[in-house]
């Protein structure tokens, strides 16, 4: 039942498809040297109405659900996983937003229609879970917080307009929203393995942030601990997973069809049994996949999400795009290895998948305390 899609969903698909074949494959590698074409392809996204896909139709949305977004997300993540990270975090933050009348007001139509770049920054440098090391983050100032702090590995962090911030305040977790032109907002670049062009270093100094533009997540995160993993931490395991799924793919279509060009002793190497047997394995482990994503996200939006399920869904499909990646840049031989063919990139991506929205151990420690097992803490190493 898993696989089944409606009929707005399959156009959906076919159209993101279209859009990552034809206007994204052409440019993908600039996607992991230059900021401008990152900023370029937002917009491009925002008018095809990719940002709006989980959105309620009366702010122009499609109502798509988390099928819809995971669709689309994935399409793009065949052809450039950093425009897929791109469109993860548009989404999530035009959502966001709407939960937040003020920074609704400020930036949900920039973001939802892509002339503004959203950013998210969550990761303290003690470790992104490691809550009691956490330094408090802000301290209220009258109307005002201010805020004083260090974030890791902002993600379109180089040219956001505006960046949504998580914190510790008071030993509860609160969000800021904070335009990144206003005074003690500082980025630097952070150069990484994959997934883009160089994410950012935050550093805010004094910032102060309207209480309006501040919501509180103790909810999620209270008195230091994380309480709630059913939220935003399982909800971001479907966006990583599709990723990850569409970053499996689109390295598996692109090695079946290099052996089926590429020639020892005038047959193509894709004759070769031992190789039909790879490229067949690599193609039962991402159905697999594909199926247990698919399976996840319709249950969220029938009402009835496994929240096990979506927390042994990121470490699978994770670690299967990894060996995906891996395998088809050993079949492409020495070529593989060469940035300019373009298949390399899939490997330096999946290894930040297998790092990003919690390490496959932390998932597993989240399963073992829904499971009642002795001891277990959630997202725990």
């Amino acid at each position: 039942m898993s696989r089944l899609l409606t009929r707005e969903l399959m156009d959906l698909r076919s159209k993101a498809r279209a859009f990552a074949r034809d206007v994204v494959r052409p440019r993908r590698l600039e996607a992991y040297e230059n900021p401008p074409f990152l900023i370029e392809m937002n917009q491009l996204m925002g008018k095809e109405g990719f940002f709006r896909t989980m959105l309620p139709k009366t702010k122009g949305g499609s109502e798509s659900g988390v099928m819809g977004a995971m669709l689309v997300i994935e399409e793009l993540a065949r052809e450039c996983p950093a425009l897929a990270m791109a469109a993860m975090l548009q989404m999530s933050s035009a959502s966001n937003m709407l939960r937040n009348p003020a920074a609704a007001a400020r930036w949900f139509e920039g973001t939802a229609s892509g002339t503004l770049s959203a950013s998210s920054a969550f990761t303290d440098p003690v470790g992104i879970t490691n809550y009691k090391e956490h330094p408090e983050i802000a301290k209220r100032d009258g109307t005002d917080y201010v805020v004083n702090g260090v974030r890791w590995f902002v993600t379109q962090g180089m040219f956001a307009d505006v960046i949504r911030v998580g914190g510790i305040v008071e030993d509860d977790m609160h969000l800021f929203w904070i335009d990144r032109q206003q005074p003690g907002v500082k980025i630097t670049p952070m150069p990484k393995m994959g997934i883009g062009a160089p994410w950012g270093c935050l550093e805010l100094t004094d910032v102060r942030v309207p209480a309006e533009l501040v919501s509180d997540l103790s909810a999620m995160v209270k008195d230091r601990e994380l309480i709630n993993v059913n939220g935003a931490g399982a909800a971001s395991t479907h966006f990583i997973s599709a990723l990850s799924l569409g970053l499996a793919d689109g390295a598996w279509e692109k090695t079946d069809a290099f052996l089926r060009e590429r020639t020892f002793r005038d047959q193509p190497l894709a004759s070769m049994q031992a190789l039909q047997h790879k490229l067949v394995r690599m193609k039962q482990q991402i159905e697999a996949g594909r199926s247990m994503l698919y399976d996840a996200a319709h249950l969220v939006d029938a009402g009835q999400g496994d929240i096990i399920l979506d927390h042994l869904l990121k470490p699978f499909v994770t670690e299967m795009a990894a060996d995906v990646a891996r395998e088809c840049v050993t079949l492409h031989g020495g070529r593989g290895y060469l940035r300019s063919a373009g298949i390399e990139v899939y490997l330096r991506d999946a290894i930040g998948c297998l790092i990003g929205e919690c390490s496959t151990d932390q998932h597993y420690s989240t399963v073992a305390n829904l499971m009642g097992m002795p001891g277990a803490e959630p997202g725990a190493f």
